[in-house]
């Protein structure tokens, strides 16, 4: 293929992230819980949660998209044990796609609040609620149009004909989420529904206003105990944003290594599919507090010819603690005899 057949697909690539702003969204969503859903924030077995991801993807076809986000959650108990249930945390992530250099930068703070459903508390419900930022900037300069081609020839210094009244954007954010847990012996299973841009914020470089389109998920996963040494991690999401669909299903099985003062060395095996378009393996090592995983997108749609099956490599790392107590130094007191 001549490198003027790909100007179609780069374009189309290109039109979908200014026009429609597609949310960012990862191959490893439940290792991104906090963009997932406003109800997770502090909803994990720990009081502290420290999450970082990368992705790079599309570089077989035009300039690669780049995403990096960094996110921190815990439960306020930690701090303050009367403030039990309730969970905080903070989102920051950075986009840059496209030849343009459209980069995209969203801050986000979270507060969510779980209440057990019954008496033996095996059923939770969980509430979360999203508040941001987010700012948009595009260099005009760095793309092309068709008054700057004369037949097959290509004059960047000529005029482009176009006239742009602002290249940044910016606007407050606003989001929801619901969820259920259920904890068992053995296992644990978890569902949640939650809404971003449900402001419908202005995202437009231009005069007339370009609405944010309300992005709807849906996800389930759990972790069920197969012995004393494996764990099986399953997991799905929906979502769905104006005409966008995208359905990622898989499971991960966690391996047990070495067990030792509580603290876990293991190792994890997944395969997820996200329908017609990608098979995602992934491998992840846990060492303690930290998880570290790695998986790689394999087209699998049409545009597999041009990208010829390479989406791109994700990587994302989790921290964990828990809080340690202070030892409190009690005097004692002598008995009189």
């Amino acid at each position: 293929m001549r490198p003027l057949h790909y100007i179609p697909v780069v374009l189309l690539l290109l039109l979908h992230t200014v026009l429609h702003g597609q949310d960012i969204h990862y191959s490893q969503f439940a290792q991104s819980a906090l963009q997932v859903n406003p109800a997770d924030a502090g909803m994990f077995p720990a009081d502290l949660r420290i999450t970082g991801h990368h992705k790079r993807q599309w570089s077989s076809i035009t300039v690669p998209y780049k995403t990096f986000s960094i996110a921190a959650d815990g439960k306020v108990a930690a701090i303050k044990e009367k403030f039990k249930g309730f969970g905080v945390g903070l989102l920051v992530h950075h986009d840059e796609a496209g030849d343009g250099q459209l980069r995209s930068l969203d801050v986000r703070l979270f507060i969510a609040y779980r209440i057990p459903l019954n008496t033996d508390s095996v059923h939770f419900f969980r509430g979360g609620f999203m508040g941001g930022f987010s700012q948009r900037t595009i260099d005009f300069n760095k793309l092309t149009f068709d008054e700057q081609f004369d037949g097959d020839v290509f004059n960047p210094l000529a005029p482009n004909g176009e006239t742009f009244n602002s290249n940044s954007s910016s606007w407050a954010d606003m989001g929801f989420g619901l969820g259920w847990d259920m904890q068992q012996e053995n296992s644990l299973w978890q569902a949640g529904f939650s809404a971003t841009h449900i402001n419908r914020p202005d995202q437009g470089f231009f005069t007339e206003a370009v609405r944010r389109p309300v992005l709807w998920q849906i996800n389930t996963g759990g972790q069920l105990k197969l012995n004393e040494s494996m764990l099986l991690l399953p997991g799905a999401i929906y979502m769905l944003q104006e005409e966008f669909r995208e359905f990622n299903f898989g499971a991960e099985l966690k391996v047990n290594l070495q067990q030792e003062k509580q603290q876990t060395y293991a190792i994890g095996f997944g395969i997820h599919h996200r329908w017609k378009d990608a098979l995602i393996p992934s491998v992840a090592l846990y060492m303690g507090k930290f998880r570290l995983g790695f998986s790689y997108d394999i087209n699998t749609s049409p545009l597999k010819t041009v990208s010829r099956s390479r989406g791109g490599p994700e990587i994302s790392i989790v921290y964990m603690s828990r809080k340690i107590k202070a030892i409190v130094q009690r005097s004692v007191i002598c008995p009189v005899y």
